[in-house]
């Protein structure tokens, strides 16, 4: 396989007091490996990332990125824009699960959830790291380099990875306009809820004169919620091969270093090579 695997993670944020490392991943064409998601790590790895001050490690992007990413995080301003301008319904809930209100006749490909499965992997780290307030400070610089930046910031580049995974949804021929509509703005209002509760636990945890565990923890537990229900919205079984997907590449990954080369690539099924190929095309 001399295809270039192109999905690095830009920053480490490690919990010192949890076996877990949250990471939230954006697209670079620098090096020749898929860095796979921090929390999936052997133990042994997690231990020799590199941390700097607050806990944060750095990996290079790529100018390409920049430009690949710009052209996401515009989308999903132009297309927030168009949604929240026309409509602001609720977001239906039964049984605890977000249910969608239009029939869907085909689903986008796992290469699309991926990413932000990976990012619903970080938050669940966030939630698990919360619990001890000595995470705190290391919590708080990870989210305010994720909301850095102004337009080209990483909350901007999962908001237009969750757009362009809404708008692949191709919807029955038969279905009312309205209910599509309806039904992208519940997955829209679910991410979005999830980027609100974030930065709203970043602000809290930046008050370090009045902060209180159960405020981080419930916001904390918001975010998850939320994300939650984006995904409560997306078939089981698409939600069960991306996470086996990442299952097996974390067992592909031979030689522990967080990525796969073109030596293991081949470790994964014919099927699950191909979505890593569309992945990399896709967004490195």
């Amino acid at each position: 396989c001399n295809m270039r695997l192109a999905w690095l993670i830009p920053n480490l944020f490690y919990l010192p007091n949890i076996d877990r490392c949250l990471a939230f991943t954006s697209p670079t064409t620098e090096g020749k490996g898929f860095r796979l998601p921090s929390s999936l790590r052997s133990p042994s790895t997690l231990n020799r990332a590199h941390r700097d001050e607050g806990g944060i490690s750095g990996v290079f992007i790529h100018d390409d990125a920049v430009s690949r990413r710009s052209i996401l995080s515009a989308g999903a301003g132009t297309a927030l824009t168009l949604l929240t301008a026309n409509l602001r319904p609720s977001l239906a809930v039964v049984g605890g699960a977000a249910q969608s209100t239009a029939r869907v006749a085909s689903w986008p490909g796992i290469e699309s959830l991926e990413p932000l499965y990976e990012f619903k992997l970080s938050i669940d780290a966030v939630v698990a790291g919360v619990q001890d307030p000595t995470n705190w400070k290391f919590i708080r610089k990870r989210l305010e380099k994720f909301f850095g930046g102004f337009i080209i910031n990483e909350k901007n580049f999962y908001m237009g990875v969750g757009l362009q995974y809404m708008n692949e949804i191709e919807y029955d021929k038969g279905e009312l306009p309205n209910y599509v509509l309806l039904d992208k703005e519940a997955r829209f209002e679910a991410l979005e809820n999830t980027m609100k509760n974030m930065e709203s636990l970043k602000s809290v945890l930046a008050d370090s004169g009045s902060v209180n565990a159960d405020t981080v923890e419930d916001l904390a537990k918001s975010c998850q919620r939320s994300l939650q229900l984006f995904f409560a919205m997306i078939p089981d079984q698409d939600v069960k091969a991306v996470d086996d997907l990442l299952v097996h590449a974390k067992k592909a990954d031979v030689n522990g270093d967080g990525r796969l080369s073109d030596d293991e690539i081949v470790f994964l099924s014919p099927t699950e090579q191909k979505i890593w190929k569309r992945r990399v095309d896709k967004f490195g």
